[in-house]
């Protein structure tokens, strides 16, 4: 079996849950005028998603250390698409609405921990960043999907259509994944020898450094695919299909750029800690500009700088899931990376309510743009603070 057969399964399970799991974000201001929600109530559509998600993952990475990451990517694009048929049937109300998101959470939870290990150990380390970056791009490829074409049949039709409509692909990422990765990678570790234990992680100081700048890294991320169509609205005066075009450029940037942050680590000595720095710092610029953005602002400069912010806030994911997959003690990586994903799945969460709060608060969206810079701010000095292992101590891989 080929490793980019391996790589390509991930990239297309990954980017079905991921589409799924942005889908009703994505669709706020439909789902909001249907069940008659509030701008902060809005921004718990991602709250109670990624609740789910944090609640999962650390299950999920025990799963994929035991059960193989081909089995949690499969079941996991499966039951995306039935959660999603689901939410179509039965959401009338915010109150049925509600569990159904979370499960959502706590499948989207199986595909990064499972996607990670897969291409981690078909590829050897100089290719690692290269590789789990391009595995990465399927969280914002899946965003791209879904500000596509979920709002558009939702303006044609309704937005249970749309999440009908992701149902479908899940399915169809199911099956495509299922023929691409044909057999179980063998565990990282040797069968004969045990596995560490769990609490080995949290003696590991770099690890946590890491995975607590995890809940800052996906907020800018996650505030933009909730509130930007309604900032774009709200501000501008830009209709919602445009603000939807704006945000897929940003998704598609942000893919791109996963892919350019983790080449270029792995052909800068393979260090991932300094251009995670540089990135949310750069992001944390573009907020700032969004936050102090003229109203007669031209419609190039809008797409430049959504287009800019797209690439720095979303392009995080390679790095920090190669940053974390290299911190592991060998036969934990699973494991690790669900602990990284139980802090990002508290940022995801906490971050667009509070901004949508902040923004009611204020009446304004510049101070929801302003904090959004200071929390980029706090990520970067985590990650300063991590002591990356050198090259020569990282484990070879069987390939």
């Amino acid at each position: 079996m080929s490793p980019w057969s391996v790589l390509a399964a991930a990239m297309i399970a990954g980017t079905a849950v991921s589409a799924i799991g942005q889908a009703y974000p994505t669709l706020a201001p439909y789902i909001r005028a249907d069940l008659g929600l509030s701008l902060a109530a809005v921004g718990l559509l991602n709250t109670f998603i990624y609740l789910g998600t944090m609640l999962g993952a650390l299950p999920a990475g025990w799963l994929t250390d035991r059960l193989g990451s081909r089995t949690l990517l499969i079941a996991g694009a499966l039951a995306a698409a039935l959660l999603a048929i689901l939410i179509a049937l039965l959401s009338h109300t915010p109150s049925s609405f509600v569990p159904l998101l979370v499960l959502v959470g706590l499948v989207v939870a199986s595909s990064t921990p499972a996607g990670s290990q897969a291409v981690a150990q078909s590829f050897p380390p100089q290719r690692r960043g290269l590789v789990i970056g391009l595995r990465q791009m399927a969280v914002p490829l899946g965003g791209t999907l879904a500000a596509a074409i979920f709002p558009a049949v939702a303006h044609s039709l309704n937005w249970r259509w749309a999440s009908g409509v992701a149902a479908l692909l899940g399915v169809l990422a199911a099956w495509v994944a299922s023929r691409l990765y044909y057999e179980p990678l063998p565990p990282n570790s040797s069968p004969h020898l045990p596995k560490p234990p769990f609490r080995q992680i949290l003696r590991e100081r770099d690890i946590l450094l890491a995975a607590v700048a995890g809940v800052t890294l996906p907020t800018g991320q996650f505030v933009m695919i909730t509130y930007l169509i309604l900032f774009l609205k709200e501000r501008f005066g830009l209709p919602e299909l445009t603000g939807a075009a704006l945000l897929t450029a940003a998704q598609f940037a942000g893919a791109l750029s996963r892919v350019a942050w983790s080449w270029l680590s792995d052909h800068t000595g393979g260090a991932r800690r300094p251009l995670l720095v540089l990135m949310v710092g750069l992001a944390g610029l573009s907020a700032l500009v969004l936050a102090w953005l003229p109203t007669g602002t031209p419609l190039w400069a809008k797409v430049a700088l959504v287009v800019l912010y797209g690439a720095t806030a979303l392009g995080w994911q390679g790095l920090h899931f190669s940053l974390l997959t290299e911190l592991s003690p060998p036969g934990l990586e699973g494991q690790v990376v669900g602990f990284g994903l139980v802090f990002t799945s508290i940022g995801i969460a906490l971050a667009p309510p509070l901004f949508g709060l902040l923004v009611e608060l204020s009446g304004s969206y510049g101070l929801g743009w302003v904090a959004q810079a200071a929390v980029f701010g706090v990520g970067a000095t985590l990650l300063w603070n991590v002591r990356e292992k050198p090259r020569s101590r990282l484990k070879p891989d069987r390939s």
